[in-house]
């Protein structure tokens, strides 16, 4: 068994079913992986089935970008055969321990975004040099795991060799997802629908965490448009955040009707009911996981070329979805369209429920395995 430490911040929700197909396959091919982490896993219904440890964490600031130092690291993982690092700068214990790496691991391979593409909206001095620091350490590791193709293609037009990138395609648990999709009956969603006033309504979902990147304002105003062509259509908006007050405020202000603020949902039957019941995902700022929750329900996606969209948007095509500029009237243009051609968009929802299907868990999982076990044999 080669023992695989991988570095984590936290262990957000969505992250769970990973390493635990993560430690299951990692097993069958003689790998023992385990989680160092600087927060328990989030939110978890039971004890998750992979080991983990939980580090204390130094900050250095109190904002959540701020750097921060996981205390204990270099003794927790020394002596690894391979550890597997986040391709990042916040946790500055990370290029601490890749500067000593020799003395720490065999093997050290990162994994990331691959490109920071929210780097793009603040090109400032201090980000480029962030980010010219990143490529240093990257070019000088044993391999790199990137989310999806773009942020491995990214890299090979950097020079880095073809088989030092792998992309695993970042997704979560879209099996978990649609089981309990099919958990629930239709009684508990006409219920439902009764509940929420969605009789006869077109539906429209938001998912994600109000913040201002989301641009929930801007779907706000697009939605204001678009009840004056479609006044039967509504819009679940899932997620909590900074900017919920202000949100819920302005939608007072534009008079809206069939808006409903739904808070922080993150069980999987809980989000399912309310998945099941929309036509389209919309989320006109950044994109990130959400578009593969929209598709293991069949949701195609409609978006803008917002600037700093998560790696996830590379599996955004014309078939699944739309992209706008980001203008309100053409936001709500490309919507109404779709609601009022059903075989265009029953199409897209096919393709969307394909594009989940691509997207199924133990497949990316497999392709970080063989990353793993790829980079780590030549150090043998």
């Amino acid at each position: 068994m080669r023992r695989v430490s991988i570095i984590q911040r936290e262990i957000p929700h969505y992250r769970i079913r990973f390493f635990e197909e993560l430690y299951a396959q990692g097993k069958l091919q003689e790998l023992d992986i385990q989680v160092y982490t600087g927060a328990p896993p989030a939110q978890a219904a039971s004890s998750p089935a992979f080991p983990y440890c939980v580090l204390p964490v130094h900050y250095f600031g109190k904002k959540n970008s701020d750097s921060y130092w996981i205390c204990g690291l270099e003794k927790a993982i020394a002596g690894s055969d391979i550890v597997v690092a986040p391709q990042e700068l916040q946790c500055l214990t990370v290029p601490y321990l890749w500067a000593k790496r020799k003395r720490v691991c065999t093997s050290w391979i990162w994994w990331g975004h691959g490109y920071n593409f929210q780097a793009s909206i603040r090109p400032s001095a201090a980000t480029k040099l962030k980010e010219a620091i990143k490529r240093f350490m990257t070019r000088r590791a044993d391999g790199l795991i990137t989310y999806t193709e773009g942020g491995a293609d990214y890299w090979r037009k950097q020079g880095l060799p073809e088989d030092r990138v792998i992309p695993y395609c970042n997704t979560i648990d879209v099996e978990g997802l649609r089981k309990a999709g099919a958990e629930i009956s239709e009684q508990q969603r006409i219920e439902l629908r009764h509940k929420l006033g969605l009789e006869g309504k077109r539906v429209l979902l938001f998912s994600g965490r109000l913040y201002a990147e989301k641009k929930v304002d801007f779907l706000l105003m697009a939605f204001a448009l678009l009840k004056k062509s479609y006044p039967n259509v509504a819009l679940l908006i899932i997620g909590d955040g900074e900017e919920r007050d202000k949100l819920e405020q302005s939608a007072k202000q534009l008079d809206l009707q069939d808006v409903h603020f739904l808070g922080e949902v993150v069980n999987p039957k809980g989000t399912a009911a309310y998945f099941s019941l929309a036509d389209l995902l919309v989320i006109p700022g950044l994109v990130g996981l959400a578009i593969v929750h929209g598709f293991a329900f069949g949701l195609p996606l409609i978006t803008t070329d917002f600037p700093g969209h998560s790696p996830e948007l590379d599996y955004l095509s014309e078939n699944n979805g739309a992209m706008t500029r980001i203008d309100i009237c053409q936001y709500a243009e490309a919507i109404g369209a779709l609601l009022s051609s059903p075989h265009r968009l029953e199409a897209m929802k096919r393709s969307a429920m394909a594009q989940g299907d691509d997207l199924q868990l133990p497949s990316s999982v497999r392709r970080f395995v063989e990353g793993i076990g790829s980079f780590a044999i030549e150090n043998q």
